[in-house]
């Protein structure tokens, strides 16, 4: 599970990139660029929480 995890926030990453980057003209630039910064978001503070429950549990 953490490996697709890995996989989609750097598919995420890159999403964020290319619609800063690469949409310079495109009106949908701001709606890509905060869904996919919202995203890598929610994974990182997800894989945060569930080492913590991990190390809670341990002791």
């Amino acid at each position: 599970m953490s490996k697709i995890m890995e996989i989609i926030g750097l598919i995420l990453i890159g999403g964020t990139i290319y619609s800063f980057i690469g949409m310079t003209e495109s009106e949908l630039r701001w709606p890509v660029f905060w869904s996919c910064a919202g995203g890598a978001m929610a994974i990182i503070v997800y894989r945060n929480y569930i080492r913590k429950r991990k190390k809670n549990q341990m002791k």
